[in-house]
């Protein structure tokens, strides 16, 4: 009976973050050398020591790079590259600590050059990772979840057998509480010497990094578990057993804030685990003590009354364990996903054994009034020992992922990537494209982009279709990056592809708008310094300009301005001859176009020059506005004069 339904959830198997991105891309290759590595994780991650980042040149020597820094609250890491980057295929292996402890280790390769883009572009696939020192961290847990059965679930048994007598020659059972916590002690310190080692014990003994252990929450909760294991044995040896259970309740929280559903919810998560955890190690732990004092005292008439008195708790504890792991697993998979994914697969595994354990509890249960249930105690007792183990080994298994889900945040450009932009009625749009991705930002007119007020975020849909150079159109999956952020992974091809975005928001006149992307994107800084500088030698010219705004869906009367270079320039968000990305390209008339994106500022511009380099059409999309401009500028007073002058021999032909 004990045993109806035990561990039926999930919990507490931990969580374990997911490379989304990198830049450059996985599997992807840049036509440059980059000058940095960026991966971006499902979950706060931290670099795991000196392993965190290698990368593997061509032939097989190290390429140097600088520290690993985290940002977006961990959930990107990035290094600068300390050398430049030769044609070839590079490998990037990394190593990160989640936030359960576990040390995520994985691979991915890109290239350099376009003689190795046969790699082709699969940005979003997540590479190849896994758990590091697996087999450790599995044997390390089961051994932490038995160490809290014996203990705390030890504690709770001779709690119900300490008022009954002991029947004459016999003896009580020794106590396993000591073991226990002794056990769970090494398992804890186990655990966060692998967390030192990078997932390695050899490691973690002989060049421990304290960094990996004391600069993140996943080494300060396995610190704090460590001290609480500690505690506990100095707490029994001390016979305060208010004080081991105690102790033993401030690891189990440890692990419930390290555990999977912590990651899907920040609060219901972790009670979710604690509870599940504890209730799970008093189910088990008491009935092992009740079993072994059954054996000890023969089954007389007083074990059976313990028995019976256990039986009565473990039905509060079934129903906890029931509810809370249901609730835990509603939080990490759908029914569907117990046979289509590893997680699931070995979690059905898990609850056949929880049947055949409940199957025996059963029967054991209805020949409690007759003889005494010796040889069902055993199988059941067996079954539990497995079912810890496939516990274990749900820890350092991945939990499935929605590969629709939404992203915590937009991905970082990968390699050499341009902004675009157009509207949609009332909304802006600016698209960022880069080497197997493009990423879309509405912006509807009341969003304020500095606004951090935390109040009811705008609801944007979004649709994308991609025609590409040779005339096939086909619709793009994308996902949510933030308020009015999508993201579609999509390959370029070479030549004129066009982005056509369905855009709408609530409470705001939606529609569609089609970008031209051009590809592949040719940086040209000096050409912007160069057009700076052109523009401010001009001493006057006319500009033309139709705004249309947002918000009132009306446009301004086309306005004819006579300006000079530098004031105009001055006015413009790429003065200083900067801009955050910018491409180059010949448009369908031959004309040189400069594009130009500021995606923090959601703006893009497109820049049409002269043979002088100077700006004679202008295009810019900002947030709440619309901008046309076109320029004319004065004829030089030699060419002038010399049109006069064929005009006036016109003139006298004439005559």
């Amino acid at each position: 009976m004990a045993l109806a339904g035990l561990l039926t959830g999930p919990a507490p198997a931990q969580a374990h973050a997911v490379l989304l991105f990198a830049s450059p891309a996985i599997e992807g290759a840049v036509p440059t050398a980059p000058k940095e590595i960026a991966l971006v994780f499902d979950e706060p991650v931290r670099p795991s020591g000196a392993k965190a980042l290698h990368i593997t040149a061509p032939g097989g020597a190290s390429v140097p790079h600088g520290a690993v820094a985290r940002s977006e609250g961990g959930k990107q890491l990035t290094a600068l590259v300390r050398s430049v980057m030769g044609p070839g295929v590079y490998t990037v292996t990394w190593q990160a600590v989640a936030e359960d402890g576990d040390v995520m280790s994985g691979t991915y390769r890109f290239a350099v050059g376009s003689v190795t883009a046969e790699l082709g572009s699969t940005s979003g696939a997540p590479g190849r990772q896994q758990v590091s020192g697996a087999p450790a961290t599995a044997a390390l847990r089961w051994v932490l979840y038995a160490a809290f059965a014996l203990s705390l679930g030890g504690l709770v048994g001779e709690r119900l057998a300490s008022r009954q007598r002991v029947p004459e020659g016999a003896g009580r059972p020794r106590s396993w509480v000591l073991p226990g916590t002794a056990a769970g002690l090494v398992a804890s310190i186990g655990l966060t010497v692998l967390i030192a080692g990078g997932g390695s014990l050899v490691d973690g003994v002989t060049s421990p990094s304290g960094a990996a252990v004391l600069d993140g929450r996943p080494g300060i909760l396995a610190v704090v578990g460590t001290v609480a294991w500690l505690g506990a044995m100095v707490a029994l040896r001390l016979k305060q057993r208010r004080l081991v259970a105690g102790a033993l309740f401030v690891a189990a929280v440890a692990e419930g804030l390290r555990a999977h559903p912590a990651a899907e919810s920040a609060v219901w998560g972790p009670v979710l685990t604690t509870v599940h955890l504890l209730a799970a190690a008093v189910w088990i732990g008491a009935l092992v003590h009740v079993l072994r004092l059954g054996r000890a005292w023969r089954w007389a008439s007083n074990a059976r009354a313990v028995l019976r008195r256990y039986a009565r708790l473990a039905l509060a504890l079934v129903l906890v364990v029931l509810l809370t792991g249901t609730l835990s697993g509603l939080l990490l998979l759908s029914w569907s996903e117990l046979w289509d994914t590893s997680f699931g697969q070995v979690l059905v595994v898990k609850l056949s054994l929880v049947g055949a354990a409940c199957g025996m509890a059963l029967a054991a249960r209805r020949r409690l009034a007759g003889s005494a249930p010796r040889l069902l105690a055993r199988v059941e007792a067996s079954a539990l020992v497995a079912v810890l183990g496939v516990t274990a080994l749900l820890s350092v298994t991945q939990p499935p992922r929605n590969v629709n889900a939404a992203l915590p945040f937009a991905p970082p450009p990968s390699a050499n990537a341009i902004t675009v932009g157009g509207r949609a009625d009332q909304i802006g749009i600016a698209a960022t494209a880069s080497s197997g991705q493009v990423v879309v930002r509405l912006t509807a007119p009341d969003t304020d982009l500095s606004d951090n007020s935390g109040e009811a975020r705008l609801s944007y849909e979004a649709g994308l279709t991609l025609t590409t150079p040779g005339g096939r159109t086909r619709a793009l999956a994308i996902r949510g990056c933030g308020e009015g952020c999508f993201y579609a992974p999509v390959t370029w091809r070479e030549g004129l592809n066009l982005l056509t975005v369905k855009a709408g928001a609530q409470g705001w006149g939606g529609g569609q708008d089609t970008l031209r992307v051009m590809w592949p994107v040719r940086p040209d800084a000096k050409l912007l310094q160069r057009v700076v500088k052109a523009m401010r030698a001009i001493d006057a010219f006319t500009l033309h300009e139709l705004v249309a705004s947002d918000i009132d869906r009306t446009r301004v009367a086309p306005t004819r301005l006579e300006v000079t270079g530098k004031q105009f320039i001055d006015s413009e968000p790429y003065a200083k001859g900067q801009a955050p990305l910018s491409s180059r390209f010949t448009d369908a008339e031959g004309n040189t176009v400069l594009a130009l994106g500021f995606p923090g500022e959601r703006l893009a511009l497109e820049l049409t020059l002269d043979d002088q380099e100077r700006v004679v059409r202008e295009t810019l999309v900002a947030p709440n506005h619309f901008i046309r401009r076109t320029f004319t500028y004065p004829e030089p007073q030699g060419q002038e004069r010399e049109r006069h002058d064929h005009s006036g021999d016109a003139a006298s032909v004439g005559r």
